[in-house]
C-alpha cells in the first residue's frame, strides 16, 4: 500500500497538471532551425532510449469485509490497479534537455496561446513579454502588438 499510494498520487497529479512542454529558445535563431534542432535531439533520444512500455499492476489490499451503509461502502475491492510504465521516458527527456543545451538553447515556459488566430514568429525573440506558445512554437496573439 505504501508503494501504491505515491504512484496513484503521481499519476493523478500528472493528469491534472496537463502537458507543460517548454519552448526551447536561442534568441535570433530562425524558428524552423530551432524546430529542426529539437526534432534532431528528440530523434536521437528516441534512438538511444526507445520506448519500453510495460503494463504493470499493483494489487490492492482490502482490510475487513465489504459492506455498505447508505451511500458509503467500505472494503470489498481486491482487484489490481493496472498502469502503463515506460522506464526510458525520463532518460529520453534528459537526453533531449542535454542535447538542446549543448546546441545553446534554454527552456522557457510560456503560456499556451488563447483560442483564436496567432502569428508564429519567424525567428526566436530576445523579449518574451506578451508572447505565448502554439504547437511548440513562440507566437503572439493576432490582436497583440509585437514586443518592440
Amino acid at each position: 500500500m505504501q508503494k501504491v499510494l505515491p504512484l496513484l498520487l503521481t499519476f493523478g497529479l500528472a493528469a491534472c497538471a496537463g502537458t507543460s512542454e517548454p519552448v526551447w529558445l536561442k534568441p535570433g535563431t530562425p524558428t524552423l532551425t530551432a524546430e529542426r534542432d529539437y526534432l534532431d535531439c528528440a530523434a536521437d533520444a528516441q534512438r538511444d532510449f526507445p520506448a519500453a512500455n510495460r503494463i504493470r499492476s499493483a494489487s490492492r489490499i482490502t482490510i475487513g469485509t465489504s459492506f455498505c451503509r447508505g451511500p458509503f461502502c467500505y472494503g470489498g475491492y481486491t482487484g489490481p490497479d493496472v498502469y502503463e510504465d515506460d522506464p526510458n521516458e525520463d532518460l529520453r527527456d534528459r537526453a533531449v534537455d542535454a542535447c538542446m543545451a549543448t546546441k545553446g538553447y534554454r527552456p522557457a515556459d510560456l503560456p499556451s496561446c488563447p483560442t483564436g488566430e496567432v502569428t508564429v514568429l519567424q525567428s526566436q525573440p530576445y523579449d518574451l513579454r506578451g508572447l505565448c506558445k502554439a504547437n511548440g512554437r513562440v507566437a503572439t496573439p493576432r490582436t497583440a502588438a509585437l514586443p518592440g
